[in-house]
């Protein structure tokens, strides 16, 4: 998954940098979404959509086994809650997948927004390259 592929990359960085590391988790209340008439055992209730992104947050921070790497949650929208994420950020790192059609990576728009307004430098992993420490990474930073 795109997502872990960058989580590893940034973790890997901020141990050569002896950075702390921030693993934002943007989520959003699907909740209200519901048509009046669905089953009322199928809503959740923001508290446990709360809880159920604090808990995938946690996971993937403790699959890395990395000290310096900590879960963020935020409730919002992802591109608003990553360049919101950018002030005062050294560096903010994305994941994106490769199209087997295509000689390029595919660049969703939450990946586009943050290239075009990050207040810092950002890199875009591809999955397989989270250890490749060589330039190839997609980078792009405000200038």
């Amino acid at each position: 998954m795109a997502s872990q592929a960058a989580l590893r990359w940034a973790a890997a960085e901020g141990s050569l940098r002896g950075a702390r590391v921030e693993a934002v988790y943007a989520w959003e209340w699907t909740g209200g979404l519901h048509a009046h008439y669905a089953p009322i055992a199928s809503r959740t209730s923001r508290e446990d959509e709360h809880r159920t992104a604090l808990d995938v947050a946690a996971q993937a921070v403790a699959e890395l086994g990395e000290r310096h790497v900590e879960p963020v949650v935020v409730e919002g929208p992802p591109a608003q809650v990553l360049l919101r994420a950018t002030d005062g950020a050294d560096l903010l790192v994305l994941g994106a997948h490769e199209a087997e059609s295509e000689p390029y990576p595919v660049l969703n728009p939450v990946v586009s927004a943050c290239l075009l307004r990050a207040r810092c430098p950002v890199v875009v992993v591809l999955p397989g390259m989270e250890h490749d420490r060589r330039p190839g990474v997609l980078a792009g930073s405000r200038a």
